[in-house]
């Protein structure tokens, strides 16, 4: 593993309650000009700083992109310093904050600068200013938990009024002229009339994805792709596709005020609110289609049998599988059935879905085999990495013992130089003489000090080695916990695999989550032996 020296990081965030503030001293431009300023009247915390950044992230939660990389290079001890605007832009829950900043950072050696707060960890020393920044932290959580609620009740307000103030503007229609409003994207319209017409007629939703396929319809995701960019697009219609829009009653031109509600501010959990209760504003903009008709298709939808449930039991597979294919999902089914499958078969015949499967207890065979596996290459990993420690051990003691022979040596030029000045002062030496063998002795005594600083040099860059290896040495032996393991369960599988892509004829490529810094291989490829072999 190279040598990597610790980084020093600006972070900056903005939430999307800030950008409906409008204040300019929130904008990521004002809390860049902010820090600069700062590291530019202090040059001895240097420039070469690198920018992380949370664009449109709420602070009453660390769940931000650029937070846990943050996070992740700090418990990897790759961060030396950390500089923010103000401690709200860090975060707004005190008793997080309060643990990075009171116990995570300084047992880590992280600086924290905070410049509007005047907070810099190293200047307080053993003080952390415990109570002032708990206090702190607790008022920007108020804060943050306030401004969250009197926006939410802004928007709440013009939804009520009829406004739509929902954010992306569903397939069929786009943004009116004025603000707030939607109109009828006529192109895309039809497509909905179409797909209604073919629920009234009998077709189930399955039939009507395939006949848009037949059809070569072009998907919603490609449409608005080429109308509005910046989509992530799908080629073809499939039942999700086909649903979402047979169970959007906005196509009658009533709005659902509230779908789901979030369960406390500052949480990602929401609860769905039963279709008969909720609250409906008729008559909010131009209908694609008629009630009647939306309640008749609808009954398509209300017309699939529910999921039974699992009590309790969920397959570990679950959500890991990816057709190599289209990129969907794979499908079981019930709890019963054996195979994996890629439901896009059921929708398109321009691919080769159908040929992707895969039997459940077969595949859990191979992923427990390749876990052990990856075990058996994280050990041997481990003990090169003790080996590679036993010989730094070694280098160390050697530079150390070497510094300490030219530091003898530089004492040593010292008294020659020292005598020299003895001798030329009591005239036992010329001038010519002396300046002559005194210019010998200082060329000798750089030499000597040049040695000193590349030994010291060397010296930091092992033992900084070292602590990058006995750091990797800790993270690999959380992996080698699974050497023995006989069983997958969902925690195993979110610690070790980020997905498994399934290819037609037995083929498979494993996706591990481990770090780049801990292993150099990211996937393993796999054929499985046919049914027949």
């Amino acid at each position: 593993m190279p040598f990597e020296m610790q980084k020093d990081i600006m972070y900056f965030r903005l939430s999307e309650e800030d950008e409906e503030d409008k204040r300019e001293s929130n904008s990521i431009s004002s809390q860049r000009a902010c820090v600069e300023q700062y590291l530019h009247d202090r040059p001895e915390l240097g420039s070469n700083f690198e920018e992380i950044v949370d664009d449109g992230y709420s602070g009453t939660s660390l769940d931000r992109p650029g937070m846990r990389r943050l996070l992740a290079m700090i418990k990897r001890n790759q961060v030396r310093t950390v500089i923010v605007r103000d401690l709200s832009r860090f975060a707004r829950n005190y008793l997080e904050a309060g643990y990075y900043l009171e116990i995570e950072f300084p047992s880590r050696g992280v600086r924290f600068i905070s410049v509007n707060d005047g907070f810099d960890s190293e200047e307080l020393g053993e003080d952390t200013g415990g109570l002032d920044l708990a206090i702190r932290n607790l008022v920007n959580q108020m804060y943050s938990h306030d401004i969250s609620r009197k926006i939410k009740s802004v928007v709440d307000m013009k939804k009520y009024n009829g406004e739509y103030a929902f954010g992306a503007v569903p397939y069929g229609y786009k943004k009116g002229e004025r603000h707030n409003t939607i109109v009828i994207d006529e192109p895309a319209a039809e497509i909905v009339r179409h797909i209604f017409s073919l629920a009234t007629s009998g077709k189930s939703v399955s039939q009507i994805a395939l006949t848009l396929n037949e059809d070569h319809v072009q998907t919603p995701s490609v449409y608005l792709a080429d109308v509005r960019g910046r989509y992530k697009t799908r080629a073809f219609w499939t039942y999700d596709s086909v649903r979402n829009i047979l169970g959007n009653r906005i196509y009658t031109g009533d709005t659902e005020v509230f779908k789901s509600h979030v369960m406390r501010v500052g949480s990602k959990r929401v609860r769905v609110i039963p279709e008969e209760l909720r609250q409906v504003i008729p008559e909010t903009h131009d209908a694609i289609i008629s009630r009647s008709d939306y309640y008749l298709a609808h009954k398509v939808i209300k017309g699939v049998a529910p999921r039974k449930p699992t009590n309790g039991r969920r397959n570990p597979l679950s959500s890991y599988l990816v057709c190599g294919c289209c990129g969907n999902r794979l499908a079981k089914g019930k709890e019963a059935n054996k195979t994996w499958l890629c439901s896009s078969a059921r929708y398109t015949r321009d691919t080769s879905c159908e040929q992707v499967r895969m039997d459940d207890r077969k595949l859990q065979e191979v992923l427990l085999r390749a876990i052990r596996t990856q075990c058996e290459l994280f050990d041997a990993k481990v003990k090169r990495l003790d080996e590679q420690k036993r010989k730094a051990g070694k280098d160390k003691v050697f530079f150390l013992q070497e510094i300490e022979r030219c530091r003898k040596l530089m004492e040593q030029v010292e008294r020659e130089k020292l005598k020299l000045y003895e001798q030329y002062a009591e005239g036992e030496l010329s001038k010519e003489m002396f300046l002559s063998q005194k210019e010998e002795v200082s060329l000798n005594q750089n030499d000597i000090a040049l040695q000193i600083s590349l030994l010291q040099t060397r010296l930091e860059e092992l033992k900084s080695l070292d602590g990058a290896a006995q750091n990797e040495i800790h993270l690999l032996r959380e992996q080698t916990q699974y050497r023995g393991i006989a069983e997958l369960t969902p925690a195993v599988m979110k610690e070790l695999i980020r997905q498994i892509v399934i290819f037609p004829e037995n083929r498979m490529r494993i996706e591990w989550n481990f770090r780049d810094e801990i292993v150099e291989q990211k996937s393993t490829e796999i054929s499985m032996p046919s049914e027949s072999a």
